[in-house]
């Protein structure tokens, strides 16, 4: 027997009856949700009450089974002082642990002495993470499902924290928890369990000059996961515990999955035989499955095969893209009140968009980090070293943007911008993982929490806070409403985000790259000769970025505006920021005059901005987004 290896076998349940089957068929341990704060509200018959989570935690425990409470979505504002009365519940109930995603819980779970652990929603990607949610009591990780083998033996040879992997079910083509495109589209968030599936429509992919490169397909259709076949490299890479997705599934659904895990694991430890495509196991995987199976990140970035192109076996998902709400003239509305003060930040993402900014007097440069193929940007470091230098010699403030995902190897490019940051070329950093706030507060680099980090709430900011964090961007997907109520209660100064490109979607997959080189090893680059996009149904387009790891960024095809919130916006933050986009020189000359101008007039605490607003609308005649601002969808006649 291989002894060495204590391995956890964890299923779902979403109601009693499939609570049973799992434990009956071999589950080591259960995790499930309440009624309440978790993401699977979608189904009235799903999930557990009060009364069901206690007796649910006695019957597990009856059989050494352990159970775990799913408290994995982003919570505003409103909801923090239930949320603590909640988790004093599940800690008088006797939970193992709980699964969190918000970073407010973290705290309160310390508070409360009760056990919790990372959700993959996290985003944990890199060993940095991993130690800073150690040191700040987290017991295990659920690992990004984006991490290769070779990164979780990494992670594993450097901490002693608990890891957990997903091995089998459905997968979202973009990083997880860094999917905002359906909080964008129709304010509905999959951080908080209400995704509407963006990734399962049918796309065109075309190109500016090259034309229509694949149509009427699938193209971000993920297909599902399945790991049985790996079961011996998931050991030896670390993975302590093996779960199983699926808290919508059916009884007799997971319990022939959990069965055919338990006796591939068993095998392979007492006998030391490993699963293989011949086995009566594997049969029963294969022949229930939903989608074809693939193998997602475990062996490397994935490819064309591991997305179900046809859409043939694609679950019937009651979405569809629906008209897209833009800016209106009937937007802007008269405004005076007390003086304001809101700083201006201004990233830039060519040289030409870097002097522009420099010749209008901006005060605070954001330079970012990542680098794109693409005809516009800074297309390596050396360039945005050189930029970086540039921006300081005119003494201005001057921020170096990390990449929104860093994993563990990405090391080498990390450490090259770590090395810029040292030096004397940056007045800060902003960040977008716990792990960097954590290297930059130990370097004793001034930092800011930017908006990966999906900050939704007052408690999450103060606890960034106290991993040094200098200032912080909320989450692209809040709401006026839940912004104010964050805002007013935030230990730090607020930047938000007013004008710019909105990246729904970072995936190690690429459709681009993927169908050029038909799965080989022959991808020719075509994202650095011309621009691409994907086409919805309805014609409208995604456009597509391709980053020096190539990785694929794929964007709302609105650029977002809150010019028309911008008085409103100066009694609760401290700061906004624009964004370019490609521009030509002087339409990114226009649009910093006009935030500027807007700046200066809240200043004297009068608004006289009529005359630029309609300005801003027909400089960009395609149509400006607010995103999810109101709180409700934002678009027309959706399915």
């Amino acid at each position: 027997m291989r002894a060495e290896y204590k391995i956890e076998l964890l299923a779902p349940a979403g109601k009693w009856s499939v609570l049973e089957e799992v434990i009956s068929a071999g589950a080591d341990a259960v995790y499930l949700g309440g009624k309440r704060f978790n993401m699977r509200l979608l189904r009235p018959d799903f999930n557990f009450s009060d009364q069901e989570i206690r007796d649910a935690v006695t019957y597990c425990h009856d059989r050494g089974v352990s159970l775990y409470v799913t408290l994995n979505n982003l919570y505003h504002e409103q909801e923090l002082a239930e949320l603590d009365e909640y988790l004093s519940f599940l800690k008088d109930a006797r939970v193992d642990a709980v699964i969190i995603q918000d970073l407010a819980l973290i705290d309160a779970c310390r508070r409360l002495e009760i056990a919790m652990h990372a959700s993959v929603q996290m985003g944990v990607n890199n060993l940095e993470t991993v130690r800073i949610l150690e040191q700040n009591g987290c017991r295990r990780v659920i690992l990004s499902k984006n991490l290769t083998r070779q990164e979780i033996q990494e992670i594993k040879n450097n901490s002693s924290l608990g890891l957990e992997y997903f091995v089998h079910g459905d997968l979202c083509i973009a990083h997880t928890g860094q999917c905002f495109m359906s909080g964008l589209l129709f304010a509905e968030s999959g951080n908080r369990g209400q995704c509407r599936k963006p990734c399962r429509w049918l796309y065109d992919l075309e190109g500016k000059s090259s034309g229509m490169v694949a149509q009427n397909q699938h193209l971000l259709a993920y297909q599902d996961l399945c790991l049985y076949l790996g079961i011996p490299e998931l050991i030896q890479a670390g993975v302590t515990s093996f779960k199983i997705e699926g808290r919508m599934r059916e009884a007799e659904y997971l319990s022939r999955v959990v069965s055919s895990y338990r006796q591939a694991i068993d095998r392979y430890l007492e006998e030391s035989i490993s699963p293989q495509i011949d086995d009566p196991e594997w049969e029963i995987l294969y022949q229930q499955r939903v989608r074809d199976f693939c193998t997602g990140s475990f062996y490397g970035p994935p490819g064309l095969g591991d997305i179900g192109l046809s859409g043939e076996r694609e679950p019937r998902f009651p979405t569809a893209p629906g008209e897209l709400v833009r800016c209106r003239k009937e937007d802007y509305s008269a405004w005076s009140g007390e003086e304001k003060q809101l700083s201006l930040s201004v990233k830039v993402d060519s040289w030409d968009s870097l002097r522009v900014a420099l010749e209008r007097g901006v005060e605070t440069i954001v330079v970012p980090g990542t680098v794109y193929h693409h005809q516009y940007g800074f297309l390596s470091l050396r360039e945005t070293a050189l930029a970086l230098e540039e921006a300081r010699d005119t003494g201005v403030r001057v921020v170096l943007e990390f990449p929104r995902i860093i994993t563990v190897n990405d090391r080498h490019q990390a450490d090259e911008l770590w090395e810029l940051a040292q030096g004397d070329l940056v007045s800060e950093v902003m960040v977008h993982d716990p792990g960097s706030l954590s290297i930059a507060s130990q370097m004793g680099i001034r930092a800011g929490a930017g908006y990966g980090l999906n900050l939704a709430n007052s408690a999450a900011v103060k606890q960034v806070k106290a991993w040094g964090a200098r200032w912080a961007c909320p989450s692209l997907e809040i709401s006026k409403n839940d912004l104010q109520s964050m805002a007013n209660a935030s230990p730090l100064p607020l930047e938000v985000m007013v004008h710019g490109p909105l990246c729904g979607m970072i995936s190690d997959y690429c459709p681009l790259g993927s169908l050029d080189a038909q799965d080989s090893q022959g991808c020719t680059s075509p994202c650095e000769r011309d621009s691409f996009w994907l086409l919805d149904e309805r014609g409208q387009k995604y456009p597509l970025r391709c980053d020096d790891r190539c990785r694929c960024h794929i964007y709302h095809p609105l650029e977002m505006s809150l010019f028309t919130e911008l008085p409103w916006l100066a009694a609760w933050v401290s700061s906004v920021r624009i964004e370019s986009n490609g521009y030509p020189p002087e339409l990114w000359g226009q649009l910093i005059d006009i935030y500027q101008s807007a700046l200066e007039d809240i200043k004297r605490g009068k608004w006289n901005q009529q005359t630029n607003y309609d300005l801003l609308l027909k400089l960009f005649p395609e149509g400006l987004s607010r995103g999810p601002w109101e709180g409700i969808g934002r678009v027309k006649n959706s399915a």
